[in-house]
């Protein structure tokens, strides 16, 4: 498992590297259980696509967890990008 250090998580790194990576999972198949492109999955990766409520509400009912956690990491990282 991999450490993120700050404040301001990537949300996309920490759903790559904490949930996906971390079931073996490839982007395909990752994409697959979202049901998203594997190009929006990278783009979420890549901090080029935010994680809205939609999609964290995907990723709550595929991998179980708290969708409103991936919105306040979605906020918190939009926050430091901007100060």
């Amino acid at each position: 498992m991999k450490r993120h250090n700050g404040p301001h998580i990537n949300p996309g790194e920490l759903l790559r590297d904490e949930v996906i990576q971390e079931r073996g999972l490839t982007i395909e198949e990752g994409a697959i259980l979202l049901g998203i492109s594997t190009d929006e999955l990278n783009k979420i990766y890549c901090g080029e696509n935010l994680i809205t409520k939609q999609i964290a509400i995907k990723i709550s009912q595929v991998f179980g967890g708290n969708s409103e956690l991936w919105i306040r990491i979605q906020n918190s990282f939009l926050s430091g990008a901007t100060t």
